[in-house]
């Protein structure tokens, strides 16, 4: 099994991503998750549901913010997070978190995830 980019594509609701370009985003979650979780075993079910939301994070947080509200009336547009939050700033990246079996998302045994922002 491997992340899909269709799983990434049902997280983030509509895109205007190709298939490509999520493989990208992908293949990012992937060598950031590897560093970070430093080698510990993980499932790789979990492994695969780590690295999509961790996608849909990069993708929300980047090419296509994550809308909290839209009013039509007066054109006002909010945003999910602020790009400050990091990892915390959209809902992906927190499912992320949650998903992490190795804790290390969520700052590892040390509880710090300060030098992991995403």
């Amino acid at each position: 099994m491997a992340a899909s980019t269709d799983i990434v594509k049902l997280h983030l609701g509509e895109t205007e991503l190709s298939d490509s370009q999520i493989q990208t985003f992908i293949e990012k979650a992937e060598a950031l998750y590897d560093s970070r979780r430093d080698n510990e075993p993980v499932d790789e079910a979990v492994y695969d549901d780590v690295v999509e939301y961790l996608a849909a994070h990069l993708i929300a947080s980047g090419p296509e913010r994550q809308l909290s509200s839209a009013s039509e009336g007066d054109g006002q547009v909010s945003y999910e997070g602020s790009t400050a939050e990091g990892i915390r700033g959209t809902t992906h990246g927190q499912n992320a978190i949650a998903a992490d079996p190795t804790g290390q998302l969520d700052g590892g045994s040390d509880g710090s995830n300060s030098d992991f922002t995403l």
